[in-house]
């Protein structure tokens, strides 16, 4: 199955549980030639799009990062990407074009909210939505997932073997899918430098 053939079964599956087709925000992969070309494979996993109802996250970030929250995941992509160089050498307009066009971005919601998500909601509409989540995630085939403020939800999706005596926040290993799973952050409010550091650190440590 195509990227773009999963939608039609995304609107098929909202029909049946009386949800608007038309309020789908498609996502995935912003630059398939990019995409393919980069190493590692990165795909970020947020909770789901504020105000953008029947958009298109690829269209949107055609001509690079808009908004905080998108410049935040570039500049996070371009220091994966690039094994986290000095901070002002991805800040920069051509760095960040680069890394958002070579990754992958998906919402576990795929209507459109506000700019506070309902957890509950967004728990339900995963579940609801678990089937076509994981066959969206087989296509695009990353390497390493960036769970934005989503990992208590990828622990139940991915079947990650997580020790629930001591469920630390830390990047795991999904041996079925030959990925590793790094908790995270959301990128909407963020300080620049002091979490690309984090960010860093926490690769360095894993």
């Amino acid at each position: 199955m195509l990227q773009a053939e999963i939608w039609n079964d995304w609107e098929e599956h909202y029909e049946n549980i009386n949800v608007q087709s038309g309020e789908i925000c498609k996502d995935g992969i912003i630059n398939n030639d990019k995409y393919e070309k980069s190493d590692p494979k990165i795909l970020f996993v947020l909770k789901e799009v504020n105000k953008y109802g029947g958009g298109d996250l690829c269209h949107l970030l055609k001509n690079g990062p808009k908004y905080q929250m998108w410049h935040a995941v570039a500049r996070w992509s371009a220091g994966i990407l690039n094994d986290f160089p000095p901070f002002s050498d991805i800040d920069n307009k051509e760095s960040k074009y680069e890394a958002i066009h070579s990754i992958a971005s998906i919402n576990l919601k795929k209507t459109t909210g506000k700019a506070s998500a309902n957890k509950k909601r967004i728990n339900a509409f995963a579940y609801r939505d678990r089937e076509l989540l994981l066959k969206q995630i087989e296509l695009i085939s990353p390497d390493i997932i960036i769970a934005g403020g989503t990992f208590d939800i990828l622990i139940w999706l991915l079947g990650l073997d997580i020790d629930p005596q001591n469920p630390e926040y830390k990047p795991v290993t999904d041996s079925k899918r030959d990925l590793k799973v790094v908790p995270w952050r959301h990128p909407a409010r963020v300080n620049n430098k002091k979490t690309y550091r984090e960010l860093k650190e926490l690769f360095r440590s894993a």
